[in-house]
């Protein structure tokens, strides 16, 4: 399930997507990864890394980034040098009041994480690296959609045919067939499909929108329109958090 892939366009900003950061989130990121075509990377150069299993230490530790895994991201960070950094995760539905709860600061020293839409989380990387690797114009951010189970298969492709996912899309990208449309109930992360009102066809849907607007812009001030425009209280939620851990001047993305 290790994954890489290089992009090529030729001169324009370097992006770094990465997945399968920690635990077995990988199992879920490689088919976004994956789904991506050629056309929605913008002019420049775009790697892409997934990784299989490891153990699950949280990126806002230090402990993190003493591991095999972690120090893998921070040299692919340092070869690469990117302009845009992304992390791909995914978390335990039972989890989201939790990740977007205010005492989330208190409680674990950053920022609560910010819904976009549809259970789909948006945030900055840990500032355990952000400051110290990277640039403050880098654009880098941490995506999280509830996890998937990859045991279930989608039995009826039938009515996929709205949003961004389509029929023509699994079958030409090889989009989660593993995901059952019609057995979401045993997810193992979801054993509820109404927990907190979760639809996992819509969360899927904005998760692989936002990735390919991030694989389209060339730059910040084209994806901070971008956002504005879509999610303007979001991004007020992420001024506000990004003065608060790294100071007044520096950018929500």
């Amino acid at each position: 399930m290790s994954y890489y892939r290089f992009i090529d366009k030729g001169k324009g900003p370097t992006k770094l997507f990465v997945g399968g950061i920690h635990g077995h989130e990988g199992e879920t990121t490689i088919d976004f990864l994956k789904s991506i075509s050629y056309s929605d990377f913008s002019k420049g150069k775009t790697f892409i890394y997934n990784f299989d299993y490891t153990e699950y230490i949280s990126t806002i530790k230090k402990e993190y980034y003493e591991t095999k895994i972690g120090k893998t991201i921070i040299n692919l960070i340092k070869k690469h040098n990117p302009d845009f950094y992304i992390e791909l995760h995914c978390y335990n539905i039972k989890n989201y009041e939790n990740l977007i709860s205010p005492n989330r600061r208190e409680s674990q020293g950053v920022p609560p994480l910010i819904d976009l839409e549809n259970h789909v989380l948006i945030s900055s990387v840990s500032p355990l690296i952000r400051k110290k690797y990277f640039k403050m114009e880098t654009i880098c951010k941490t995506l999280e959609i509830p996890c998937i189970n990859k045991k279930l298969y989608w039995n009826d492709l039938s009515s996929i045919t709205e949003g961004n996912i389509t029929k023509n899309d699994i079958a030409k990208y090889n989009v989660n067939k593993d995901i059952a449309k019609n057995d979401i109930s045993k997810c193992n992360v979801n054993e509820d499909d109404n927990v907190n009102n979760y639809n996992l066809n819509k969360s899927f849907n904005t998760y692989l929108k936002i990735i390919k607007i991030l694989s389209k812009v060339k730059t910040r001030d084209e994806f901070q329109r971008i956002m504005i425009k879509k999610y303007p209280k979001q991004v007020e939620l992420a001024v506000k958090y990004a003065k608060e851990i790294f100071g007044e001047k520096f950018p929500p993305f």
